[in-house]
């Protein structure tokens, strides 16, 4: 009964920055351990006497699982920098599986209201359908209005076509404007092609521009090579109307203003280690990118198969 109750996967990920004097130093420290019926994920900071202190925590743990569905559970709690715990958040997930390839999936999550007592704060519900190649999944979300009753805020519409190694992804999100309207708030489009070894990823963005048209925001191009060593570099260029935090107009055109390398590696002792590496303009020059710079560096040990953090913006 001993050994049932212990993890079946543990890792411990920490996550290196560069200060201002070109130290590295550990900036947080993720431990995340797995059982057949939960998983638990804890990230901690350094404070400022040098102890450990939690920042945020969340335990998922499986309440049924049955042949037309699961239902799960999911505690978060987020501490302040001395490790005090601030909030607690819980969401129920209720997924079921329907003939003909359809499914629902219902999430409803609790915050502590005004007397300390886990109410109703948001419900998402998104139905899927999958014909051949492609799933169209409708979500509505649902948050109270000062009366209480639940009043829907936004709705997203993505569908995803997978074509042999080839992926395309768009949605667009509809939220609610202080006329009580649903508008295109957001649309999003991802293109994923794999040859080989190679994969070529490309994300972009679009908002409305002053007229409602929308108008493209930000772009993502990266390509992820997977070496015959088992490690992979990711090529990464990122784009957006502004650069440096600066405001332009809508049909501004795009600006590089990031480049990213990012190296991951695995020893055979089964430790992974990602190292980021950028390249951005400066203030003086802002149509110029500077010098490579390390900004981060994620060693992990232990399971570390999907430990590693995505640096994706």
């Amino acid at each position: 009964m001993v050994s049932a109750a212990l993890a079946l996967a543990q890792s411990e990920t920490t996550l290196y920055t560069t200060d201002i004097n070109g130290n590295r130093v550990a900036a947080t420290v993720s431990a995340a351990s797995a059982t057949a019926a939960a998983t638990e994920h804890t990230e901690f900071s350094q404070s400022i006497n040098g102890r450990r202190v939690p920042l945020e925590q969340d335990e998922e743990r499986v309440l049924s699982n049955t042949a037309d569905g699961k239902v799960t559970e999911k505690i978060v709690r987020k501490y302040d920098p001395t490790g005090n715990l601030v909030s607690t958040e819980r969401v129920v997930k209720e997924e079921q599986k329907h003939a003909g390839g359809s499914a629902t999936t219902r999430a409803t999550t609790y915050l502590p209201d005004v007397n300390g007592n886990m109410a109703e704060a948001e419900r998402r519900t998104s139905e899927s359908q999958t014909q051949g190649t492609t799933t169209t999944t409708n979500t509505v979300v649902e948050r109270p209005t000062v009366n209480g009753a639940f009043e829907t805020v936004e709705k997203r519409d993505a569908i995803t076509t997978v074509t042999g190694d080839d992926t395309k992804e768009s949605e667009t999100v509809y939220r609610r404007s202080t006329n009580g309207d649903l508008y295109e708030a957001q649309r999003q489009s991802r293109d994923t092609q794999k040859s080989g070894n190679k994969t070529v990823d490309n994300v972009a963005i679009y908002t409305p521009s002053d007229n409602g048209e929308m108008k493209l925001l930000q772009q993502n191009l990266s390509t992820t090579t997977k070496n015959p060593d088992g490690s992979e570099i990711t090529e990464r260029s990122l784009y957006s109307r502004s650069v440096l935090g600066s405001t332009e107009a809508t049909d501004s055109p795009q600006h590089l203003y990031e480049q990213q390398t990012v190296e991951r590696t695995q020893d055979s002792n089964g430790t992974v280690v990602e190292t980021t590496t950028v390249r951005r303009p400066t203030a003086s020059d802002p149509d110029r990118l500077g010098e490579p710079r390390q900004i981060s560096q994620v060693v992990c040990t232990g399971k570390c198969d999907t430990a590693t953090p995505s640096t994706v913006p």
